[in-house]
């Protein structure tokens, strides 16, 4: 699935209902600067001084929020469907 802010995805949330939400936006616990690009998660380099795609050993970092009918709820992409 090729992950867009504004698209329509469904997740599980914490009583293992599947719920329907819109992403709204992508977080992560380990970069200050990131955004969604075609589908691919990057990251702001100073080093390089530009966005490059977060590294493998972070993407257990990356986490997504969705706006749902009963409020937000947040998610990494592996629990997106």
């Amino acid at each position: 699935m090729k992950l867009e802010i504004g698209a329509t995805v469904s997740l599980m949330n914490d009583y293992k209902e599947v719920v329907m939400g819109k992403l709204t936006s992508v977080e992560s616990d380990s970069y200050d600067d990131v955004k969604l690009e075609d589908g691919v998660v990057t990251y702001w380099s100073k080093k390089k001084n530009m966005y490059v795609p977060v590294r493998d050993k972070h993407t257990d970092s990356i986490f997504f929020e969705i706006k749902t009918e009963l409020g937000l709820e947040y998610a990494s992409e592996n629990e997106l469907f």
